[in-house]
């Protein structure tokens, strides 16, 4: 709500939206509009009273600030939850801004990291309609994490095998971006489909036999560690 006072909350929400999503340009922005709220404040108790140009200008500034404000948060809306989806699946890092960081991605030559590889299927799951592919998507996302918690090294191995998904992905989107009903489309689309399809399975079958892998590590060691505890008389047989 506008109030004809030269103070609002917009900046404050915009700076708490930046703090969680952690993006420095949103920062800057708020603490600037909060310095030239706090300067139409100080304006307004001084001409208050006086029906002077200055006071117009005051009030013409604060209604100014306020619309500039509402408008920025509006803009960043989309983005802004964008930002905290991610952050559900990893932790954040701070980045300048949100087009930089698009840039960058875009201008990466190949996906060598873990957030760069989940914000690439957070945003292709986005983008494609085929309810199947999203699920697949959210199983490779899932299984990528258990992965990355198990073991960072064997997750950056993972980047390197697996990589080929996100430009499967990419590919599937244009074609249904298309909208070309003719059989070479429909028959690339379910290729593409099949290739995620498969994709998810062979990850699904990796992450099993990394956990796999790491029983049998914990099934040796108790084994030994039983031995031990009966060769000293510890434990009867």
């Amino acid at each position: 709500m506008f109030l004809p006072f030269p103070i609002h909350i917009t900046p404050l929400v915009m700076m708490n939206q930046a703090r969680r999503a952690k993006v420095r340009s949103w920062y800057i922005t708020s603490w600037v509009l909060l310095a030239v709220e706090l300067a139409l404040m100080v304006s307004f108790f001084y001409f208050f009273g006086a029906l002077s140009q200055a006071m117009f200008l005051t009030l013409g500034g604060s209604v100014l600030t306020y619309v500039v404000g509402n408008g920025l948060l509006l803009n960043q809306a989309k983005p802004y939850l964008q930002r905290l989806e991610l952050g559900e699946v990893r932790d954040l890092y701070w980045i300048s801004s949100i087009d930089s960081q698009k840039r960058l991605e875009i201008a990466a030559p190949s996906i060598d990291t873990p957030q760069l590889f989940v914000e690439r299927l957070l945003h292709w799951r986005k983008e494609i309609e085929n309810r199947n592919i999203q699920k697949d998507i959210d199983n490779i996302l899932r299984l990528f994490q258990l992965l990355e918690k198990k073991d960072k090294r064997e997750a950056e191995k993972f980047l390197v095998r697996h990589s080929t998904v996100v430009n499967v992905l990419m590919q599937y989107d244009e074609l249904e971006n298309a909208r070309l009903n003719n059989t070479i489309t429909s028959e690339s689309k379910q290729k593409l489909e099949a290739v995620i399809r498969q994709a998810a399975v062979a990850i699904e079958q990796e992450v099993t036999n990394q956990f796999k892998m790491g029983l049998l590590d914990v099934s040796a060691e108790s084994d030994v560690y039983l031995q031990t505890l009966k060769s000293r008389n510890l434990l009867k047989d």
